[in-house]
């Protein structure tokens, strides 16, 4: 297996590892499967290191491996585009219909787990952590329209960009949307649904719209 896909850089989904039980050791059974599987990700792994993160190319790509299923050789091949064409650590897991625009501008850390769907426009730079949970249908999106001018069409106003940090251990609820210039703090918990519009501090956990504090982890409250 590729260096950057091996069993202790890739990571899986716990309910199917749940299924997997024990390898089988058996030439046709275990050992050949393994061999076969191997050289097929060499051989996609030297493909995406031709691309260049943001081209047309990339984006063309990343349509096909988006659209892949969620177990056996399409997880990892997901993972190993991500991992060999971003600024990107190790123990990656990435569903189907996940979408990175602008991903020249996106950093992630180590132990990172998208959830199927989310979407990140990474206009300016958007840095994610270690071990972050991103829910189902997150919006990440760190540029907006300008609109100020009204006699001018929006479209035609071009953007404003701001840089988004997400700590580690953070977890980010589904469908929720974070907006530019936010920082996101160490061990914070955003909510399902919620929309940040302001920095969360450390270990604190939001909710609403917008986003206010509920409590900070470790409470009662």
């Amino acid at each position: 297996m590729t260096d950057k896909i091996s069993s202790a850089r890739y990571r899986e989904r716990n309910e199917i590892l749940m299924f997997k039980g024990k390898p089988d050791g058996s030439f046709i059974g275990g050992i050949m499967p393994s061999v076969f599987e191997n050289f097929r990700l060499g051989l996609y792994e030297r493909r995406y290191k031709k691309l260049k993160a943001g081209s047309e190319k990339w984006h063309l790509e990343q349509e096909k491996v988006s659209n892949l299923p969620s177990v056996k050789i399409h997880a990892k091949r997901r993972a190993l585009f991500y991992m060999t064409t971003l600024n990107c650590g190790d123990r990656l897991y990435v569903h189907p219909k996940v979408i990175i625009y602008f991903p020249q501008n996106m950093t992630i850390g180590n132990n990172v787990f998208f959830n199927r769907g989310a979407f990140i426009t990474a206009r300016e730079e958007v840095i994610i952590g270690n071990d972050v949970l991103i829910g189902p249908n997150v919006m990440i999106n760190s540029g907006n329209h300008n609109y100020a001018d009204k006699n001018k069409l929006i479209q035609e106003q071009g953007h404003t960009s701001k840089k988004i940090v997400i700590g580690d251990d953070v977890w980010i609820g589904g469908n929720a949307v974070i907006l530019p210039g936010i920082t996101i703090g160490k061990g914070a918990v955003i909510a399902a649904g919620a929309i940040v519009t302001k920095d969360v501090d450390e270990y604190t956990v939001v909710a609403g719209i917008p986003a206010k504090k509920m409590k900070e982890r470790g409470s009662n409250g």
